[in-house]
């Protein structure tokens, strides 16, 4: 935009009025402009870019003897915008294995999915990789993938499904995987397995459970610990779901705590088509329990479906019973879900599922505190998209908290981010501009650390450069400079106490 278009804007805005701020207001000359550019202005940052490149990676492949894994470096080609741990898993099951090692998975196992939710990856394989050839073939093709994908963009735990279930080579869950001493994890696993049948034991595992997030309307997947037996694998992930101790304030747990017994059956059954479910069985008041608990009945069924069907082996899904009744249908956000034979299947709640995204907003101690933000993972990917949440309202949840846009300002006052080489280009509008002239210093630096603070939590984000009508100036209302690229501030963050409500 040439330069009097864009003082004419301004200075449209400015006669036209703000709309008020809560805290003070600095005077303002109604002859402000965009100051003048620099020489050496980058490329504006026109709509949305995430660059395309090359990246050195490590796969990881089963050794030859089937005693380890064998790592291999390469270097993956990325589309704009792709996502590298699908592309890493994509890799992994097509190319071909080498120095000395087999391929990672049998012939023909492609990627049903492969989705990140903050640092747990959910990897979906389809139903050919059950054709390997024995039980140590299993576990190695899950510690592959676990081994290849631990680092990545954050990743700590991954999870491998096999047609939307958990597989496992032994009568107990292997459970969520990382980067640890894999072999010795066989022989532990193997040792443990030799076990059951004999006297009662438990063993500790990590699962992926999914926790309903407030706003109603997703779940979002965490990593936790829980113990369990052979005798019981049920009890445990349930006892877990209703634990809220440590939970972002986002979130919430999926049982809601009565003083009687909420489930009051609970047993793994085959039924006549061959399908292994899980029976459970609720209390006849159960939709006045959730009332009071102010929970969706969707996200507890969901809960439950997701969290099992990814821990205990070879569980196609639950059916559920209430009273003397058995569910037949369930209402969620995506519309009536009718279920054949009453099996609920985590496929039914894979558009549902959610990363918590961190956004940022002013505390009342004027700190910059941090908030989480259920978000589909396809829209997390979306840089302009986490950044619209800043331009929103806190939720009801979020307390003592502010947001630190001006008003009068939406997510079209984006115009343009540009991703590339560790660095984010934000061009914002001139109407932007025209409404931060009136920010104290204070609801600058927060403005526009909230903005570089949410941006970097993105892994390919190190830093962010400014622009205004495509233009790079020298501050926006005071003095914080923006002729360079900010970095993250993390002294200027304060953080909600997780949620303890069990």
């Amino acid at each position: 935009m040439k330069r009097t278009a864009v003082l004419a804007l301004v200075l449209c805005l400015l006669l036209s009025g703000c709309a008020p701020l809560t805290a003070r207001l600095n005077p303002i000359d109604a002859q402000v402009s965009l100051p003048l550019p620099e020489a050496d202005t980058p490329a504006p940052a026109v709509g949305d870019t995430i660059a395309p490149g090359e990246v050195d990676v490590t796969l990881y492949f089963p050794s030859a003897d089937a005693q380890a894994l064998v790592p291999m470096r390469t270097t993956l080609a990325l589309a704009e915008g792709e996502p590298l741990p699908r592309r890493l898993v994509q890799a992994l099951l097509s190319d071909p294995a080498a120095n000395g090692a087999r391929r990672a998975a049998p012939e023909g196992t492609a990627a049903l999915s492969v989705r990140q939710f903050g640092d747990i990856a959910v990897a979906d394989l389809s139903i050919d990789a059950r054709g390997v050839e024995n039980d140590r073939q299993l576990f190695l093709m899950r510690a592959a993938i676990a081994r290849t994908l631990c680092g990545v963009n954050g990743i700590r735990t991954v999870d491998v499904l096999i047609a939307g279930r958990a597989e496992s080579p032994f009568v107990l869950p292997c459970g969520a995987g990382d980067a640890d001493s894999l072999s010795a994890g066989y022989a532990q696993a193997l040792a443990e397995d030799r076990r059951v049948g004999g006297e009662s034991f438990t063993v500790r595992r990590t699962a992926v459970l999914y926790y309903p997030a407030r706003d109603g309307l997703s779940l979002v997947p965490q990593a936790r610990g829980v113990s369990v037996g052979a005798d019981d694998l049920i009890t445990p992930l349930l006892a877990a779901l209703a634990d809220g101790t440590g939970l972002d304030p986002a979130l919430r747990p999926a049982l809601p705590d009565t003083d009687s017994p909420f489930v009051t059956g609970a047993e793994i059954v085959t039924l006549e088509n061959g399908r292994r479910v899980a029976r459970l069985a609720f209390d006849g008041n159960l939709s006045a329990i959730l009332e009071r608990a102010r929970l969706n009945a969707w996200q507890l069924f969901a809960s439950i479906t997701c969290t099992l069907t990814g821990f205990i082996p070879a569980l196609d899904g639950i059916q559920v019973y209430v009273g003397a009744g058995q569910l037949a249908r369930l209402e969620s956000p995506e519309g009536g879900i009718a279920l054949e034979n009453g099996v609920l299947t985590r496929a039914q709640f894979e558009r549902m599922t959610a990363s918590l995204e961190t956004i940022y907003m002013t505390a009342r101690d004027g700190s910059l505190r941090a908030l989480g933000r259920a978000m589909a993972p396809e829209d997390a990917a979306s840089p302009r998209m986490v950044l619209a949440l800043l331009f929103g309202e806190p939720e009801a949840w979020e307390e003592d908290v502010s947001r630190v846009i001006p008003d009068g300002l939406s997510a079209d006052d984006i115009l343009g981010i540009r991703v590339a080489d560790g660095e984010a280009v934000l061009n914002l509008s001139g109407a932007f501009y025209a409404r931060c002239q009136r920010l104290t210093p204070q609801q600058e630096r927060n403005l526009i650390y909230a903005l570089v603070n949410t941006l970097t939590e993105r892994p390919d984000v190190n830093a962010v450069r400014f622009q205004f009508e495509g233009e790079t100036i020298p501050s926006l209302a005071h003095d914080i400079s923006l002729l360079g690229p900010l970095m993250r501030n993390p002294g200027l963050i304060s953080r909600a106490e997780p949620d303890d409500e069990a």
